[in-house]
């Protein structure tokens, strides 16, 4: 529970005032008693009321007095006045008889009340909306910095392969699909160092439980040059450079093989020669 909206609500004051329905009473009745931070804070609203009723207190005219031990001593019956001086004070009743207390002052008490609990609860409004707004706000800066850095991944990208196609000690071979001309594996290949980066583009997801594998064919034979991840599948241009050291080869090749890979190609996908 938190105390402190709890107490913002207005609840305590409609208790106070006995506005409360019997059910919602024997509920805030067992809230105050399980936290004394509401015991104390209802007994404030108590005392607060008591003041208010001291404070907002007339003392009735004088001839209103006459007139009230006029009628009380008509029909032969004599009341004489108290000796003291009337008090000038409207006491509040007691807690216990919150049901009784003067009409006007419950009207009174209850016009605050109700203006508090319209103020509170506006105000809890317009905090719920702002989180509201603060929560959609946030996923937008979120998902704008999500795509930020993906374009920021896609540009690196093709500056890499930029440069790489610039570099005259680079060769760049194709692996096409028969057939397609959107899909195509890139490798961009150093004979003089013997290193090798892929790069995928329009390459479909591989069925459920299996996976593209890379190779290059030296002499005739495929060699496995390992498994390609769904991650780099899924990031269309991602340039990866493959960690092994090709120093010959007449062509690579992508096949579609079951997850983990296979010795040797069973479904070739796409191939480019090197020359």
């Amino acid at each position: 529970m938190d105390i402190k909206e709890y107490i913002e609500s207005g609840i305590l004051e409609a208790y106070a005032l006995g506005a409360l329905p019997e059910g919602e009473r024997s509920r805030v009745e067992a809230d105050v008693a399980r936290h004394p931070e509401l015991a104390a804070e209802l007994a404030a609203i108590e005392q607060a009321m008591h003041r208010l009723a001291d404070e907002q207190a007339v003392p009735p005219p004088a001839f209103m007095q006459e007139q009230i031990w006029d009628a009380l001593n008509e029909g032969g019956h004599t009341v004489a006045p108290p000796a003291a001086p009337v008090s000038k004070n409207i006491p509040l009743p007691p807690a216990d008889n919150r049901q009784r207390q003067p009409s006007w002052l419950r009207a009174a008490i209850w016009a605050a009340v109700v203006v508090s609990v319209l103020t509170n609860f506006m105000l809890l409004s317009q905090r719920n909306e702002s989180r509201e707004e603060q929560k959609i706000l946030a996923a937008k800066v979120d998902s704008l910095s999500t795509e930020q850095q993906q374009l920021a991944t896609l540009a690196g990208a093709y500056k890499k392969e930029m440069d790489m196609m610039a570099n005259p000690g680079m060769q760049k071979v194709v692996m096409r699909k028969d057939g397609d001309t959107k899909m195509a594996g890139m490798v961009y290949w150093s004979k003089e160092k013997g290193e090798v980066y892929l790069a995928l583009h329009n390459l479909p997801m591989p069925p459920q439980g299996k996976q593209y594998q890379l190779w290059v064919i030296q002499d005739g034979k495929p060699v496995d040059m390992g498994v390609i991840s769904n991650d780099m599948v899924s990031k269309e241009g991602m340039m990866q450079k493959i960690p092994m050291t090709i120093a010959d080869g007449q062509a690579f090749a992508i096949s579609i093989e079951n997850e983990g890979g296979n010795p040797a190609p069973t479904q070739v996908f796409m191939v480019g020669a090197t020359s």
